[in-house]
């Protein structure tokens, strides 16, 4: 009981850790990457959108990264991908920016990656 607490324990953290962490983990290589000169094609994009918009998309994402993942779903994970790949293809393509592209597919792979990487670190102390 205990060790199936403690489990629990680590997986909400491991949840916490992946969706609010993972931003700033993505903002920051983000902010890196990024160019003042990049900055004006990305704030026009991200102006299109909702305030909050890619926020709660990234959050949204990054729960259902780390839920897949925690059992054993991992094709889903794929599907998620593919689905947003199809939302954002006619926003990206409309805008005719390479830069927005890649700020899209950068951003998302980085989520993914972190997430996966929490993910990693979470099961191996409930494995053990």
């Amino acid at each position: 009981m205990m060790r199936a607490m403690g489990a629990l324990v680590i997986e909400l953290l491991g949840y916490a850790l992946a969706i609010f962490g993972g931003g700033l983990v993505v903002e920051r290589v983000l902010r890196v990457t990024l160019s003042s000169d990049d900055l004006e094609s990305i704030q026009a994009f991200r102006k299109q959108g909702l305030r909050d918009g890619g926020r709660l998309i990234e959050w949204l994402e990054r729960f259902l990264f780390f839920s897949f993942l925690l059992n054993g779903q991992y094709s889903a994970v794929g599907f998620v991908l593919a689905a947003k790949g199809v939302v954002r293809y006619g926003e990206i393509k409309e805008a005719k920016d390479q830069k927005v592209a890649e700020y899209v597919l950068i951003g998302t792979m980085i989520s993914l990656s972190w997430t996966m990487a929490v993910f990693a670190a979470v099961r191996w102390p409930v494995a053990a």
